[in-house]
């Protein structure tokens, strides 16, 4: 993972996919515990992950030409055998 400052305010992260999982399955531990103690973190938090889960819900969504919003990437497909470097294709 890591992290650049992007400009006054505003962090950059790269990170692997299980890296967000696992960030965004402890936001959500945490928001549970924050709405059992105090109501203004916690609803501060949920709308931060509805932020997210909108965010992930764009990019599952197919790509669809002249559509704007619309995702443009797209999960690689799985690789195969023949995928790896190195290997024959005959």
């Amino acid at each position: 993972m890591t992290l650049d400052w992007d400009r006054p305010g505003v962090v950059r992260a790269t990170l692997k996919v299980e890296e967000l999982a696992a960030l965004v399955a402890g936001a959500r531990l945490a928001a549970a515990a924050l709405a059992a103690q105090s109501t203004e973190p916690a609803e501060e938090l949920a709308r931060v992950l509805a932020g997210f889960d909108r965010s992930a819900n764009h990019l599952r969504a197919p790509a669809r030409p002249g559509v704007e919003g619309a995702a443009t990437a797209t999960s690689p497909p799985p690789r195969r055998p023949t995928d790896r470097p190195g290997a024959s294709r005959t």
